[in-house]
């Protein structure tokens, strides 16, 4: 039995180390933290882990004290910690170096080995140098129950300690910004609402088969983009371009394991920077403070789901709490509420609610993230029945009409809590001194290039969103953008709407600017000539698809590196060869003719040519003005993405 206590004990330490140095490393590597609780959570967690590797470790080692009759205490101590902590720490490093190093495209033999050498390496020097310590330091005493759960709770209380300090996030209660506007003038009120994985071609104002008559009203009020286009196809490079003006390679936030750099500046920065009071309401994790998306903000609470477990944010980016979870949801059974995965509209409206009216008549600039349409896609009423992705990576081809009808349905709840949010503007006299921008992070798939959801591929399905701008006092209703615009474009309408400055730095233009001045102006009026006779009024003003702007658009997600330049009705989309989506590495499309994107023109026509030639320009542009090119060498995702695509040699 000593042997197993002692495997026990070791195995606890071990796993506990394990936790802590992982957590470290994640609230470290941070954009800003919300809480610390990770180290207590990771000192109890992985303590139980190591104890229950413990237990196999200790019945290992009552069965070598029969073969080997030398084995002492001190290195049966040894051999059980470095064991526990090697083996569970090499399972934690290589899902760390497939997420944080490689993108998820996996670990290459080479790194593996080097990964597995190095804990190899550790494994032999902790048992050198542990049954030194044990024999000749006060470190003996771990190997007795009392000195060992002296020493555990000693590490429990110092986490313990650590997270009880304050978070680096704004402040949970909204309060009054107290900034001095009198600048301002009649300067309005600016509301963002992102709706996540929005198609266009699903709502009202773009003809879509939802019943969204909220949506078709503002848009009535409002100036609907035809062809607005996100610069990425999931939530955290998505939403990066929309707050900085920046396309994925300056923003540098594409990959899973990104943060928003600090040294961006964000449309919230610049609007609190003018003296607005600025708020943002994250309801997805890739996007809150975190990761960096809380500059600017006076007030960014996370509208976190009912993690289960007792876990908060910081807990929520440990490896084994993933595991954890997904135990407790097979324990849980199929029924599945929508506050597990994320906070439902009528939330972040009663947030977004809360914090204007704490405003006190102050100018105010707030973003709002609704998640209804993203999975999981829940059968309304609600029954505890939903279909989600982390299950159904594939699903089968026989749920398509499924899963568009319930992602449909789930379209129109959201846009009917929208309207309990409209009706509330309108009732406090807020809604015709508001701008008001209804947007969406990216859209979804269901089968359209044989894949489903998002994140993987650039196509329409996935980058075309909804936008629609409801300018104060409703100017320009009714009005409808024919041209080409981009989520880049956001930020700068935005500061501008407020009468400020927009930074030098930023990328995209603003929406209303002359092009659009010259397109709403309205046809002089008809004249006569001198015998009555009237003269037919010429509308001489070019084709309004000359304002057409580039997109470029690039995704790094799970292997799959992808990029797409949208020249009027012409689109590029290059992938790196043996992506796991199974895509052409060079595709052409024309737009006009074949919307679906269902018929490759080649990339070596001549059109071909001259998309990849812009695309080559597009980068250059776009690494010049990133926030990487400030060091002295490309980092090493850049320059992996330049030649996985072909615009940068091997050692080049």
């Amino acid at each position: 039995m000593r042997k197993l206590l002692l495997g026990i004990q070791a195995g606890m330490l071990g796993g506990t180390f394990v936790g802590l140095i992982e957590a470290t490393f994640l609230l470290t590597s941070a954009g800003s933290v919300s809480d610390y609780v990770a180290l207590v959570y990771a000192t109890v967690l992985y303590g139980c882990i190591g104890a229950g590797q413990g237990i196999a470790l200790g019945i290992g080692l009552i069965v070598l004290s029969k073969l080997w009759k030398g084995l002492t205490d001190p290195f049966a101590w040894a051999l059980a910690h470095c064991a526990a902590f090697c083996s569970l720490g090499l399972v934690i490093t290589m899902f760390l170096a497939n997420k944080v190093v490689y993108a998820e495209a996996g670990v290459p033999m080479s790194g593996k080995l080097i990964i597995a050498g190095g804990f190899g390496l550790d494994f032999l020097i902790g048992l050198w140098l542990f049954p030194i310590l044990l024999r000749k330091t006060p470190l003996k005493i771990l190997m007795e129950p009392r000195g060992h759960a002296a020493a555990y709770a000693l590490i429990l209380v110092l986490a313990g300690v650590f997270a009880m300090a304050p978070g680096a996030t704004a402040s949970e209660a909204p309060t009054r910004s107290g900034y001095d506007q009198a600048h301002l003038g009649d300067a309005p009120n600016v509301l963002l609402i992102v709706v996540d994985t929005l198609r266009a071609d699903y709502i009202g104002p773009y003809g879509g088969v939802a019943s969204t008559p909220v949506l078709d009203d503002l848009a009535e009020d409002a100036i609907v983009f035809d062809r607005a286009h996100s610069n990425a196809s999931w939530t955290r490079a998505s939403f990066a371009s929309i707050y900085t003006s920046l396309v994925p390679p300056s923003h540098t936030a594409s990959l899973k394991s990104s943060k928003l750099p600090g040294d961006v500046l964000t449309v919230a920065e610049a609007m609190q920077g003018h003296g607005y009071a600025t708020a943002g309401f994250p309801n997805n994790t890739n996007v809150t403070a975190t990761f960096g998306f809380a500059q600017g903000f006076d007030h960014y609470p996370y509208l976190a789901p009912n993690l289960p477990f007792g876990a908060t944010e910081s807990v929520y980016q440990l490896s084994m709490y993933s595991v954890l979870r997904k135990v407790g949801e097979r324990f849980k059974g199929e029924t599945k509420n929508v506050d597990d995965f994320y906070q439902p509209a009528t939330v972040a409206i009663d947030r977004v609610q809360g914090f204007v009216n704490a405003q006190g008549g102050d100018r105010w600039f707030t973003v709002m993230h609704l998640m209804e349409p993203h999975d999981p896609y829940f059968e309304r009423p609600f029954n505890g029945v939903a279909y989600a992705r982390a299950e159904h990576e594939h699903p089968d081809p026989d749920k398509v009409d499924y899963l568009k009808e319930t992602y449909r349905i789930e379209i129109e709840h959201m846009d009917a809590d929208l309207g309990h949010l409209i009706d509330w503007l309108k009732t406090e006299g807020l809604y015709d001194d508001t701008l008001i921008v209804v947007t969406a992070d990216h859209g979804e798939e269901f089968l359209e290039h044989g894949g489903w959801w998002h994140g993987t591929t650039l196509f329409q399905e996935q980058i075309h969103i909804p936008l629609i701008v409801k300018l104060p006092d409703s100017v320009h209703a009714g009005t409808r953008v024919p041209w080409v615009v981009r989520h880049i474009d956001l930020a700068p309408t935005l500061v501008e709407a407020a009468r400020g400055d927009i930074p030098d730095s930023w990328q995209g233009q603003p929406l209303f600017g002359a092009d659009f001045e010259a397109f709403v102006a309205p046809l002089p009026e008809p004249q006569v000539d001198e015998d009555g006779v009237e003269i037919p009024v010429v509308d001489d003003r070019p084709d309004p698809r000359t304002n057409d702007r580039i997109v470029f658009a690039e995704q790094d997600f799970e292997g799959n590196q992808v990029h797409a330049v949208r020249q009027g009705d012409w689109k590029l989309i290059k992938a790196n060869e043996g992506n796991p989506r199974g895509l052409d590495p060079c595709a052409v499309y024309d737009l006009a003719f074949d919307a679906g994107e269902q018929t490759n023109d080649g990339c070596s026509s001549n059109q071909g040519a001259k998309l990849d030639e812009e695309a080559r320009d597009q980068f250059s542009i776009a690494l010049t003005g990133a926030v990487a090119a400030e060091e002295s060498e490309m980092d090493a995702a850049t320059k992996a993405r330049l030649q996985a695509l072909g615009y940068l040699e091997e050692g080049e």
